[in-house]
């Protein structure tokens, strides 16, 4: 008689680092735990700044295949520097922990922004969906392709500053490959969540950016419905659903809804790849109409090619497949049509487990819970907003109802208007933040006492948009000039005024990585290179 086979067992879980000391990152606590490993609030300490410290688990560092999607991973988006891309800051290994420093963003993921509030108002709608399309523009003009996108990794900060997180999952494009996608999984492995995954995901096909333009179609209408488009019992009936369904028509859930806001989404969830929008750039653009009351340019969504006529291929593991860390590898085979009696039995198949890593980076606690969605008027076009007015979001306008009401406080009004420039930045809106920079030297600067900040924070600002414009020779020079008369007011620079705004420092530090990149280069003047690191801005220029 055989002996029973005993279960492997479960590797030992990791332990909690907090209060450790990793490299030079003081951990101070988790924050969660993702498929390749955990995720710590830390503080690096010759920088003074927090950030997330993700650890890979020690089984998973012991498995060639991880180390080289954890080591891609930090390749691939330590080259992407963007105001709406979670910053990577330092990869490395200490004591055989694994691990890479993060952007920290004291926000919460859009998954639970929506489940505590509900679909938000249209204005903060599009300016997170023309966020997200910005950052997605910026990753595939490096050839970067998340394949992850889901409102999970999209994160939101207080002023509704949007990052996307996570781009562990992510395929890179290197120049050498020709056109063909270096595989950075194991063949046959498929990644994401079904929920949100493209059609070519699910078929086990090479996916390019046009695939993360249909994730974020499917995440936007959840954004706006309160629910996804396709869902099931398992995890292949949602599957086949993106390859087979067409989703409920947006308007008929959201009549209030402008009808090209509608066509846009469901432009982003088509089928085939030459039936989206081919770049992030294209959607941004028919945000904008919307945006302005105009119509979009999106042309009717192609019905979806019937599973019944047509062979489908769904990413299906076999028998055959195995579990190594964590990590689930198995290969894949076409699902033939089935026959009219199988028609039923295909979509009651058992579920395929897909394993996806959840990256999390430490959320905000809204307080306000809100019930679901239910259309607040029957009017078609934008709520509370009449064509062609500009819509206004509740954070822009709060800042500019500072800027007015603080008449006797200029030293309020010069906060504010630092900070609408930023959100103006973030929603690449240039021209409104061009103009909110250039208000700063004319309003402020004729009062002596803060004609110098007014001054400086104006130039810079200005700079910083010449830079988001992609000009940057122009933005350097920019730069270059303010910090020409710094050296005069460095006395009123110190003295409190932008050690006061660390956000309006990034802004600047993010505009110069980018000048740096466009340029190809590694290390700017050094009259701006000490600008590039946090905190620069408070000390004052230094040589050069």
């Amino acid at each position: 008689m055989a002996e029973p086979v005993e279960p492997p067992s479960k590797p030992p879980a990791a332990p909690d680092l907090t209060g450790r000391t990793v490299g030079e990152y003081q951990v101070l606590r988790k924050l969660g735990q993702g498929g390749m490993g955990q995720v710590y609030l830390a503080r690096q300490l010759s920088l003074k700044r927090e950030v997330a410290l993700k650890i890979l688990n020690r089984e998973l560092s012991e498995n060639p295949t991880a180390l080289k999607r954890f080591q891609a991973e930090a390749e691939a988006v330590a080259r992407v520097t963007h105001a709406n891309i979670v910053q990577v800051y330092a990869v490395g290994e200490h004591d055989g922990l694994r691990f890479m420093a993060l952007e920290y963003i004291d926000g919460r993921n859009l998954r639970d922004y929506l489940e505590r509030k509900g679909p938000p108002d249209l204005p903060v709608a599009l300016s997170i969906m023309k966020q997200v399309a910005a950052a997605l523009q910026r990753a595939s003009e490096l050839g970067i392709v998340h394949r992850d996108i889901k409102p999970e990794n999209i994160l939101i900060t207080r002023k509704v500053e949007v990052k996307v997180a996570d781009f562990g999952l992510s395929r890179y494009f290197a120049a050498e490959t020709e056109g063909r996608a270096l595989n950075l999984t194991q063949s046959g492995m498929t990644l994401g969540t079904p929920l949100y995954m493209s059609p070519e995901q699910v078929q086990g096909r090479t996916v390019d950016h046009r695939s993360d333009i249909y994730s974020f179609g499917i995440t936007c209408y959840h954004l706006l419905a309160g629910h996804p488009p396709f869902r099931g019992v398992t995890a292949f009936d949602v599957a086949v659903r993106h390859v087979q369904d067409n989703a409920e028509p947006l308007k008929a859930i959201r009549p209030d809804l402008p009808a090209g806001l509608c066509d846009v989404v469901h432009k982003m969830m088509a089928k085939k790849e030459n039936d989206r929008y081919q770049t992030a750039r294209d959607v941004i653009r028919d945000l904008a109409r919307v945006q302005k009351g105009q119509p979009a340019s999106a042309a009717a969504v192609p019905a979806a090619i019937s599973l019944m006529s047509a062979p489908v291929v769904v990413a299906t593991p076999l028998m055959g497949s195995t579990s190594v860390g964590g990590v689930t590898t198995s290969q894949f085979v076409p699902i033939p049509p089935p026959s009219p009696s199988g028609q039923r039995w295909l979509l009651r198949i058992a579920g395929a487990v897909l394993v996806s890593g959840v990256g999390v980076i430490g959320w905000w606690v809204f307080g306000r819970t809100h019930p679901p969605v239910v259309p607040k008027t029957s009017i078609v076009g934008l709520p509370d907003v009449r064509p062609p007015e500009p819509m206004i979001s509740t954070r822009e306008r709060e800042l500019k109802a500072k800027i007015e009401t603080n008449a006797g406080k200029p030293a309020e009004q010069i906060a504010a208007a630092l900070d609408l420039g930023i959100l103006y930045v973030h929603e690449r809106r240039l021209d409104d933040a061009d103009k909110v920079f250039k208000e700063l030297e004319t309003k402020f600067a004729q009062r002596p006492a803060l004609k110098n900040p007014a001054t400086i924070g104006g130039r810079l600002g200005e700079a910083v948009v010449l830079a988001h414009r992609d000009k940057p020779k122009e933005s350097n020079e920019a730069f270059e000039r303010v910090l020409s008369g710094m050296a005069k007011s460095a006395d009123l620079f110190v003295d409190g005024f932008l050690i006061a705004h660390p956000e309006f420092g990034q802004l600047v530090a993010e505009a110069l990585n980018r000048n740096a990149e466009n340029l190809n280069i590694t290390k700017l003047p050094p009259k701006l290179e000490w600008l590039r690191t946090p905190g620069g801005l408070t000390r004052g220029p230094r040589g050069g």
